[in-house]
């Protein structure tokens, strides 16, 4: 991307009801689209829609745990994560989460590039599709990667 398509539009404030709502994951706090490529922000809750270890080769993730318990997989270990805390991803960084019932996280993405991911994801499960015929279907796009 050249910078000019990294710099939003304009500057944004969102309110919490805002932003696109993905079903069993959240919602799309920000979207690449209104940051200019440059971050999103995922607003995810519940344990529906984990993913399991994976690897992002082109994109960086920090999570806020802000509601529940989480158990982050990072490389080869397990942590369990409590609210207030953050969890680093850098590219190229084997990771994956489960989330307790009533778990509540933001994801922060940069670049942007994962929301069709959590969208296809979560649309696929709300229509009763099988979560290992999904993540067939998704396995290697949107820079996801199993590991």
């Amino acid at each position: 991307m050249t910078e000019q398509q990294m710099r939003p539009a304009q500057a944004l404030v969102i309110s919490p009801d805002e932003g696109r709502e993905l079903p069993l994951i959240g919602r799309v706090a920000l979207s690449g689209a209104q940051t200019g490529g440059a971050f999103e922000l995922i607003d995810f809750r519940g344990n529906v829609a984990c993913p399991p270890p994976h690897i992002h080769r082109e994109r960086e993730e920090c999570i806020q745990v802000l509601e529940g318990l989480f158990t982050f997989t990072i490389g080869m270990e397990e942590t369990e994560v409590t609210p207030g805390s953050w969890v680093y991803v850098p590219r190229g960084t084997r990771h994956g989460f489960t989330a307790s019932a009533d778990a509540r996280a933001l994801i922060l993405v940069t670049p942007a590039g994962l929301e069709g991911f959590f969208a296809e994801l979560g649309g696929g499960l709300a229509a009763g599709t099988p979560t290992q015929e999904l993540r067939a279907a998704l396995k290697g796009r949107f820079d996801s990667v199993p590991a």
